[in-house]
C-alpha cells in the first residue's frame, strides 16, 4: 500500500461513504446499542439506568455476578516529522459493553481483537498477548451469572474505567449482540459516528468473506451499515464507543445466530473460552470460517483507519 497516498485517498471518504448500504429494515428512531433481543420496537425499561446504579446496588456483587476488565495504556503524544510517508497512529480500543452471559460470545471477540488470548479463565492475571498482533486498550463489563438484566444500555455507560479507555483512544470499536425479527440470520450492523471507521469495516468484512455466498447458505453473512434514523445506528454522542478524542467510533452488533456460528458451544463462560473458532461443536461446521473471518476483518480495518485510509465498501448487492 502507498503510504504516501494517504492524504489524497482520504478526499474520497465522503465518496466512499456515499456508496455504503443503507437499510432502514432495523430502524426505529434512535441511537443506542441494542440489548440481546435486539427489538425493533421501543426500548424496555432496564433494571439499571447506568454502571453506577448497578455498581451501588445490593443487588448484585463484583466478583460473585459481575466483573470488568480492562486496559488502559499511557496515553500517547503524537508526531509526525517524516517528509514523505507516516507510520500508523496506533490508538483504537475495543469494547464489549455486554460481556459475559449478557450478549455472548462479545467478551472472547473483544479480546481477541484486541490481540490478547480469550482463553485463559478470569482471575488477577493480564490475558496473554498474542504473538504477531498489536495489543490494543480494551474495557469490558461481564456478566458471571446467566443474568442478561445486568445490561446497561451504551448511552448510559459512565464506567470510570471505560471513559477513560475511551478518552485514552483516538477511535474505538464496540462488539454488541442482538437479535433481529426479520431478515438474514447471520447479521452484522455497522453504526458509530465514524463513518470512515464504518466504510473501512464493510471494506474488511467482504475482504474476509463476511457476505453473501449464493452456493452456500451456511457461510452466508449480511453487512449492513445503518441508516441515520435507525434505532441501532449508535451514534449517540453519548454512546461509550463514541466517547473517543475525536469523538466517534463504530459499533457492531453481531446477530446470536453469527455469534453461535463462531463457537462450539455459547451455553457457558468454560464453552465460549474452549470453543470460540475451534469447529469442537454441533452448532454448525465452519466455525473457524465465521471467528477467523470476523476478528482478523476487524483488526485489519482498525489497521488501515489508523493510516488515515479509506477503502471503499462493497457495493449495494455485491
Amino acid at each position: 500500500m502507498d503510504f504516501t497516498s494517504r492524504r489524497k485517498v482520504l478526499t474520497s471518504a465522503a465518496v466512499a461513504v456515499a456508496t455504503l448500504p443503507l437499510f432502514n429494515d432495523l430502524a426505529g428512531n434512535g441511537s443506542t446499542a441494542a440489548a440481546e433481543d435486539g427489538s425493533t420496537t421501543s426500548p424496555v425499561m432496564e433494571r439499571f439506568s447506568s454502571n453506577t446504579h448497578l455498581y451501588t446496588s445490593d443487588e448484585v456483587k463484583e466478583g460473585e455476578d459481575w466483573m470488568r476488565r480492562f486496559r488502559c495504556s499511557t496515553r500517547s503524544d503524537f508526531g509526525d516529522n517524516l517528509k514523505t510517508s507516516s507510520a500508523a497512529v496506533r490508538s483504537t480500543a475495543i469494547l464489549a459493553p455486554h460481556g459475559g452471559a449478557i450478549e455472548p460470545g462479545t467478551t472472547e471477540l473483544c479480546l481477541a481483537i484486541a490481540g490478547y488470548s480469550h482463553k485463559e479463565s478470569t482471575g488477577s492475571t493480564m490475558p496473554t498477548a498474542l504473538t504477531g498482533l498489536v495489543q490494543r486498550d480494551y474495557w469490558m463489563f461481564e456478566s458471571l451469572t446467566e443474568d442478561d438484566t445486568l445490561h446497561v444500555t451504551s448511552t448510559h455507560c459512565d464506567d470510570p474505567a471505560a471513559l477513560a479507555v475511551c478518552a485514552n483512544n483516538l477511535y474505538a470499536v464496540s462488539v454488541h449482540g442482538f437479535r433481529p425479527k426479520s431478515g438474514p440470520e447471520k447479521q452484522i450492523l455497522i453504526g458509530g459516528r465514524d463513518r470512515r471507521l464504518m466504510a473501512n469495516l464493510a471494506w474488511a468484512f467482504d475482504k474476509h468473506g463476511l457476505k453473501p455466498h449464493p452456493d452456500d447458505r451456511d457461510l452466508s453473512v449480511t453487512v449492513t451499515v445503518a441508516a441515520a434514523d435507525a434505532r441501532l445506528n449508535g451514534d449517540d454522542v453519548q454512546n461509550i464507543v463514541n466517547r473517543t478524542r475525536t469523538g466517534a467510533g463504530a459499533q457492531l452488533e453481531t446477530s446470536t445466530a453469527l455469534r453461535q456460528a463462531m463457537f462450539g458451544s455459547l451455553d457457558s463462560l468454560e464453552d465460549r473460552r474452549n470453543t470460540a473458532g475451534t469447529g469442537k461443536g454441533t452448532s454448525t461446521r465452519n466455525e473457524a470460517h465465521f471467528w477467523n473471518g470476523f476478528t482478523n476483518a476487524v483488526r485489519e480495518a482498525v489497521d488501515v483507519h489508523e493510516l488515515g485510509l479509506a477503502m471503499s465498501p462493497p457495493p449495494v448487492g455485491a
